[in-house]
């Protein structure tokens, strides 16, 4: 029996003894469990309130950044809308109304005589100015030939004419069919009796015009120049405007043949003598503004 006793209290110490270490009971191994649960649990929160707070964020930004575009695009709308209206009164007033302060203008004149210094509509807080140009071929089936430029008010006219917001180039018959006599004077009550519309054109950038050579021929006309600029494309006209600007004469070249966006050739048309002319090309997007100059 004494020697059971002593197994047994062997036993227990070498319980309460590993490698010199007292052994922990089962109620302080659990509660050390449970501190580390508690601390883990901590962790897991404190991430999900970072992410949380990650993704609220980023939530809030996408709205306001919706609202900025919101704003932006009714703004933008609302500037495109005006610009039509406006063209679109521009357009009705010149079709019906001959107005010579617009012939071969550049930079461009007001399109409607109601206003002045320009042609000016303002709606919903937006106010845009029309400028025109006109082309005139008497003698032509394509009477008038009327670019209108329009552009935010607080821009020139010459600036618009460089690079308008809206573009519009439209094409006028002023005399009835049959035209009977060839009539050179101005259309009154006939004006604008038939219109082809050519273009209706936002951002749009005329093409420019900047070397002919050579700069010089014959009055008979007949001789191969080449243009140099920018914007030539497909279908491209070139035309020779009397730099006596009060005369209104528009020669057409022929033969035009485009190389590339950037040069063209054409052949000169017959001119009279000693007049010198300026040398355009004009293209969906617009015409050219005068520049140089062929004799």
């Amino acid at each position: 029996m004494r020697k059971m006793q002593q197994m047994r209290e062997l036993t227990s110490g070498c319980l309460r003894h590993r490698q010199g270490k007292p052994t922990r009971n089962l109620r302080e191994l659990g509660l050390e469990r449970l501190n580390d649960e508690r601390g883990s649990s901590l962790i897991f929160a404190l991430v999900f309130l970072i992410v949380t707070s990650l993704v609220v964020l980023s939530l809030a930004n996408l709205a306001k950044n919706d609202l900025i575009a919101t704003v932006k695009f009714k703004s933008a709308q609302s500037l495109e809308s005006t610009a039509n209206s406006a063209a679109e009164l521009a357009l009705n007033n010149i079709r019906y109304n001959f107005m010579p302060g617009t012939l071969n203008a550049s930079p461009p004149q007001p399109c409607w005589t109601a206003s002045s210094p320009a042609s000016q509509l303002t709606l919903n807080g937006q106010s845009i100015a029309v400028w025109c140009t006109t082309r005139w071929s008497p003698l032509s089936d394509n009477t008038r030939v009327v670019t209108l430029d329009a552009c935010a008010s607080t821009v020139s006219a010459l600036n618009c004419e460089v690079k308008p917001l809206l573009e519009v180039v439209a094409t006028f018959d002023d005399y009835p069919s049959p035209r009977g006599a060839v009539s050179t004077a101005q259309c009154t009550s006939t004006c604008g009796v038939e219109m082809t519309l050519d273009s209706w054109v936002f951002d749009a950038v005329p093409p420019t015009v900047q070397s002919v050579t050579p700069s010089s021929g014959t009055v008979s006309g007949g001789g191969t120049i080449t243009i140099t600029g920018t914007g030539f494309t497909s279908g491209a006209e070139v035309d020779f405007v009397d730099t006596n600007l009060s005369g209104n004469v528009v020669l057409a070249a022929t033969n035009v043949t485009v190389i590339s966006s950037t040069t063209l050739t054409a052949v000169t048309p017959a001119m009279a003598s000693g007049e010198s002319y300026y040398v355009t090309v004009t293209t969906p997007t617009g015409t050219s503004a005068y520049g140089p100059i062929y004799s």
